[in-house]
């Protein structure tokens, strides 16, 4: 993809890859909870003139998690996060 006359390549999502990598062997509940994290430069095409501050920016850092546990334990685990 080319913008402003700079070539770009696009990648999914990280969510995607949380899920690969919980689906690689077979889990037992006792397994459970499993939590994956991750940091990445995420980078967005903003027109010129958008960007504001830190408000509108390109390229920035984001966090992804997930969370993979039984349904009883869906609470405890949300609690634990926040």
């Amino acid at each position: 993809m080319e913008i402003e006359g700079v070539e770009y390549e696009l990648k999914p999502m990280n969510c995607p890859f949380h899920i690969m990598i919980f689906r690689e062997s077979v889990k037992s509940y006792r397994d459970l909870p499993i939590r994956l994290s991750e940091l990445g430069t995420v980078y967005r095409y903003e027109r010129s003139g958008t960007l504001h501050g830190l408000m509108r920016v390109r390229g920035f850092t984001q966090d992804d998690a997930h969370l993979f546990c039984r349904p009883e334990d869906l609470a405890t685990e949300i609690e634990k996060v926040l």
